[in-house]
């Protein structure tokens, strides 16, 4: 008998998710996408709201946390 593999399903945050993981406004986060020089993750849109992959977001954290200890 073998065990079907199991596929993880992506975890997705919405706008306000993100807001209280970061502790920003809409507006904050607005602005970290579109500045090319953060590389913050673009968001999904489903029915015109934001969604970002929580994996994308914790690589994000980790290139930030990567590029502290460079400097």
């Amino acid at each position: 008998m073998t065990t079907p593999t199991t596929q993880q399903t992506p975890t997705f945050l919405t706008g306000p998710q993100v807001q209280a993981r970061y502790q920003r406004s809409h507006v904050s986060i607005w602005r970290w996408v579109r500045d090319p020089a953060l590389s913050f993750p673009q968001p999904l849109q489903i029915n015109r709201l934001n969604y970002w992959r929580l994996v994308d977001l914790e690589a994000w954290e980790a290139s930030q946390a990567d590029q502290r200890g460079a400097a």
